[in-house]
C-alpha cells in the first residue's frame, strides 16, 4: 500500500521536483540524490519484503501463475542480456537500462504479494481525482496564458546540466512540447506532454469507472464533469496516440459494462464528429488528420523511420543487438541507438524476437485477467481494480506503439502494480 501511495503522490511530480531543487540549490549531487531515490525506495523495499520476514525466503513455498512465470522470464532474459558481452553499449549503460526493467517487475510483484484494503483503495482513488483536477488546472492556465510552465522553472537548463541535452524546438524545451505547425502542447506538472497524455489514460479509466457505476444522479454529474476535464486535458497535451487510445478505452468500457445503448449513441456521435471534421473543419485540421493517416507530417514520418529501423534490425538480428541499444531510456547512447519510437520494437531490437513476443504476451494476459476479474467478480472493490487495470493497460497499447512509453514512471508503475493486484485477486476471488 505504501509503495502505491509513493507512486501516486511523488512520481507525477518527479521531474518538476528535481528542476525546482536544481534552481533552489544549484547542486547536481542533490538532484541526483532525488533522481535515484526512487530506485533506493523500490529496491530496498523489495529486499526488506524478501528477507525482512521471520520465515526465511528460501524456506517458503510459492505458487507461480502463468503471468508470474512470464514476467519472471522477461526479467531473467534481461539479466542474461545484461551479463553477456553483446552490443556497443558499455556495461554501466546496460546496468542503468536494465534497472528500469527490473523496477517494473519489482512493482508487479509488490502488487502481487500485497493486498489493498477497501479504505486504502478509496484513498488512492481520491488522490488520483485530485491529480486530475490539478493537472487540468495547470494545463488550462498554461493554455490560457500561452506559456509553458516548464519554461518558467528552467526545464531546458535542467536537461543541459543533468542530461547534457541542448534545448530543442521553437519553445526552447524539446520537440514533444509542440505539434505540427509549432502549435504548443502542454504538460501540466508532468515531465512532458507525452507523459501527461499517457497518465490521462489512467485518469480516464478512473472517471469512467465512477461514472458508469455510480447510482446517485448527483455523483454521476460530478464524475461526468471530471470526464470532461480529462477530455480537455487531452486537447492540451495534444497527443494523437492517447486521443485514439481514449476512444478505444471508452468503447471497451461501455462494452464490458454492457451499456450497449450508450455505446451505440457514442459510436454514432463519433462517426458524426469525424464526418464534420472531414467536411467542415478548417483546412489546417483536415490536413493534420490526412497527413497523420498517410504518414506525411514530420511526427508520423519520424515514427515510420524509427519503426523501419527497428524491424530491419530484428530481421537481421533475431536474437537482438544488446541492451541499451534502442529507445530513449537512461543509459542509451543516442549516437549508437537503433530505432526507439515503439516499445515493442525497442525490446525486440535489444533482446530479440523472444523478448518482443514475451512482452506482448504479458500485456495481453494482463488485460485478459483484468477484464475477467471485472466481469466475473461480485466484489465491487475487486471489480474496480480489474476495470481500471484492464482499461489502462488496453489504452496504453496505443502509446506503446509510438513511444518508449514504459518510461512514463507514474502511469507505468501504477498500472503494473494494479496488474499484480489483479493477478492475486484473479486467483483468490470466486472466479475459479
Amino acid at each position: 500500500m505504501y509503495i502505491l501511495l509513493y507512486v501516486t503522490c511523488f512520481l507525477p511530480f518527479y521531474t518538476i521536483f528535481q528542476i525546482i531543487i536544481l534552481n533552489a540549490f544549484d547542486n547536481v549531487f542533490l538532484v541526483n540524490l532525488i533522481k535515484y531515490s526512487k530506485d533506493f525506495v523500490f529496491i530496498s523495499s523489495f529486499l526488506i519484503f524478501i528477507f525482512g520476514v521471520n520465515k526465511a525466503f528460501f524456506q517458503k513455498t510459492y505458487s507461480f501463475t502463468l503471468l508470474d512465470k512470464m514476467i519472471t522470464s522477461f526479467m531473467l532474459l534481461t539479466l542474461v542480456y545484461l551479463i553477456i558481452p553483446l552490443g556497443e553499449a558499455t556495461f554501466i549503460s546496460k546496468i542503468i537500462y536494465s534497472k528500469n526493467i527490473f523496477l517494473i517487475g519489482i512493482t508487479y510483484f509488490f502488487g502481487r504479494k500485497t493486498m489493498i484494503n477497501p479504505k486504502s483503495w478509496k484513498t488512492i482513488l481520491n488522490i488520483l481525482i485530485a491529480l486530475i483536477i490539478i493537472s487540468f488546472l495547470v494545463a488550462f492556465i498554461e493554455n490560457t496564458l500561452g506559456f509553458h510552465l516548464h519554461s518558467l522553472i528552467g526545464y531546458a537548463d535542467y536537461h543541459m546540466v543533468i542530461n547534457d541535452i541542448d534545448p530543442q524546438g521553437n519553445f526552447g524545451l524539446n520537440w514533444s512540447f509542440e505539434s505540427q505547425g509549432a502549435v504548443p502542447r502542454y504538460a501540466g506538472f508532468f515531465a512532458d506532454p507525452l507523459e501527461l497524455s499517457a497518465s490521462l489514460i489512467l485518469f480516464f479509466s478512473i472517471t469512467l469507472w465512477h461514472f458508469i457505476h455510480s447510482k446517485i444522479s448527483r455523483n454521476r454529474l460530478i464524475y461526468f464533469g471530471l470526464i470532461l476535464l480529462v477530455i480537455f486535458s487531452f486537447s492540451f497535451a495534444s497527443s494523437r496516440a492517447s486521443m485514439i487510445a481514449s476512444v478505444l478505452v471508452l468503447i471497451f468500457a461501455l462494452f464490458i459494462s454492457k451499456n450497449y445503448k450508450i455505446l451505440f449513441i457514442g459510436f454514432s456521435f463519433l462517426i458524426f464528429s469525424f464526418a464534420y471534421l472531414f467536411f467542415y473543419a478548417s483546412e489546417e485540421t483536415r490536413y493534420l488528420f490526412q497527413d497523420t493517416l498517410t504518414f506525411q507530417n514530420s511526427s508520423s514520418i519520424g515514427h515510420l523511420f524509427e519503426w523501419i529501423q527497428g524491424v530491419l534490425s530484428i530481421y537481421e538480428n533475431p536474437f537482438g543487438v544488446g541492451l541499451a541499444m534502442s529507445g530513449n531510456a537512461s543509459g542509451v547512447d543516442q549516437s549508437i541507438k537503433i530505432g526507439g519510437e515503439n516499445q515493442f520494437l525497442i525490446y525486440g531490437v535489444q533482446m530479440g524476437v523472444i523478448a518482443l513476443i514475451l512482452y506482448l504476451s504479458i500485456l495481453i494476459k494482463s488485460i485478459w485477467n483484468s477484464i475477467k476479474l471485472y466481469t466475473k467478480s461480485s466484489n465491487i472493490n475487486h471489480k474496480s481494480v480489474g476495470f481500471i487495470s484492464g482499461l489502462t493497460k488496453l489504452g496504453l497499447l496505443v502509446p506503446l506503439f509510438t513511444a518508449n512509453a514504459e518510461l512514463y514512471l507514474f502511469v507505468a508503475f501504477f498500472s503494473w502494480y494494479l496488474v499484480g493486484q489483479v493477478e492475486t485477486l484473479y486467483n483468490s476471488d470466486e472466479l475459479n
